[in-house]
């Protein structure tokens, strides 16, 4: 659906000289680009993990968000510059068509976009798909906007300030996809996870004396990793093991979803503020 109406936007963008369609189409065009990256990396995530990557690949859907974020900020700075050059000539545009093609688009994206919805999954990829569509479902209401604006007032200056609107609306919504993704990249802490709230989760089990050197990262958008070296009182190596079950038990309740703990059964000694 969405490459069918690629294609009725570029022959109304051309046919109707509006650069507001035109950017619509731009953006259009990102889409379903950025569509085919997000099923792509969906597959590659999904895939075993192995020797040389002991996670898989699942990261392939933060970078194919990444990639989709790029697109998004690349599309807005071309709307730009193109809205740049017309706004002090805007050419003549067929009021009617423009109004007609924006109809169609609204009604496709945000149709896509609300089926997207529907299928409950909270992946960063399939945010960033939902993010486009709905970008191109405010872009065609633009469309739309600058349509009736020459039909009724013979403003065509409008065509070129709608676009204006929607690389602001692109921007903004490459710009946030870009920092949650290098967020992850850089493996910061996922947001919503109390790095303290963690810590007193383990100190509260009976038999830890400390927690220290705790990590906490995204995998990806959906798995939350966890490191950390735990002072424990046991007395057998039997003993530390249950222990260990338990706590990850517990934290997997936060919302952990892989735990490394190194357990210890004497104070660690620093070195150079790791041990």
């Amino acid at each position: 659906a969405n490459g069918l109406l690629l294609v009725v936007q570029v022959v109304g963008a051309l046919a109707f000289a509006s650069l507001a369609l035109l950017a619509d189409t731009a953006h259009q065009g990102s889409d379903v680009l950025a569509l085919t990256i997000a099923v792509v990396a969906r597959g590659l995530a999904a895939r075993t993990p192995t020797d040389r990557y002991s996670f898989g690949l699942r990261r392939a859907e933060v970078m194919g968000a990444l990639l989709n974020a790029v697109l998004l900020v690349a599309a807005a700075g071309w709307i730009v510059f193109e809205a740049s050059r017309r706004i002090g000539e805007p050419p003549e545009v067929t009021g009617w068509g423009v109004f007609a093609v924006g109809v169609v688009g609204l009604a496709v994206n945000g149709g896509c976009a609300w089926l997207l919805q529907r299928t409950g999954d909270r992946s960063l990829n399939v945010q960033g798909a939902a993010l486009h569509l709905l970008g191109d479902a405010a872009g065609s209401f633009g469309a739309m906007v600058a349509g009736l604006a020459v039909v009724l007032w013979g403003a065509h200056w409008v065509d070129p300030a709608v676009s204006y609107l929607i690389a602001g609306l692109v921007l903004w919504s490459g710009a946030g996809l870009v920092r949650r993704t290098t967020h992850i990249l850089l493996e910061g802490t996922p947001s919503g996870i109390d790095t303290v709230g963690l810590t007193e989760v383990m100190t509260a089990h009976g038999s830890v004396d400390d927690v220290h050197h705790m990590h906490v990262w995204a995998v990806d958008s959906t798995m939350v990793a966890l490191s950390a070296h735990v002072l424990v009182a046991a007395d057998t190596l039997h003993d530390a093991q249950i222990i260990g079950a338990e706590l990850e038990e517990a934290l997997a309740r936060h919302g952990v979803a892989h735990v490394t703990l190194a357990l210890e059964c004497h104070p660690c000694k620093e070195a150079q503020g790791d041990c």
